[in-house]
């Protein structure tokens, strides 16, 4: 059976993601989030969850780009 929603690394898919997916891993009080919006630009943002403070946001039309955002900031 093919999974429509996870690569085999545990990634969501493209489909998964302009289903309305949300990608997420908590870190030590700090959220990392990747999503694609409705003019198919993937984001990466990332917020401390105690403080309600931006770290980083960055937006990009490759998920490619996104996807290596998001593993640099859960690191």
């Amino acid at each position: 059976m093919v999974d429509k929603f996870r690569t085999k690394r545990g990634d969501l898919t493209p489909y998964a993601l302009a289903c309305g997916y949300i990608q997420v891993k908590d870190i030590n009080n700090v959220r990392v989030t990747l999503w694609r919006s409705g003019d198919s630009v993937y984001h990466v943002h990332t917020h401390n969850v105690e403080t309600h403070s931006r770290i980083f946001w960055k937006s990009s039309p490759r998920l490619t780009d996104a996807r290596q955002w998001y593993k640099q900031r859960g690191a």
